[in-house]
């Protein structure tokens, strides 16, 4: 028996394009152009919130620095309040 005849010859290549062929090529490339540009709207949704949290953050910093501002004014606003009270202990016959 020749190995043709038998079935347990090489495979061959098998050179023909096919309907098959074209719509599997075509498919991989409309799923590699989904991926990509899937990715490149969640990157751009991903910039747009990093901008929002750096934004939000940025007025957090201004918030804390208002509040040290204040914190400072109400001290040197007791210190005086007691400066006041002291002198006018001591000055009471």
């Amino acid at each position: 028996m020749t190995d043709e005849v038998s079935g347990h010859g090489k495979p061959r290549f098998d050179p023909t394009i096919n309907y098959g062929h074209i719509l599997t090529a075509a498919t991989f490339v409309a799923a590699g152009a989904a991926a990509f540009l899937g990715m490149k709207i969640e990157l751009q949704d991903l910039d747009q919130r990093v901008t929002k949290i750096e934004a939000t953050l940025q007025q957090l910093a201004n918030v804390v620095v208002v509040t040290a501002r204040q914190d400072e004014r109400l001290k040197a606003l007791e210190q005086r309040v007691d400066r006041v009270e002291q002198s006018l202990v001591t000055k009471r016959p």
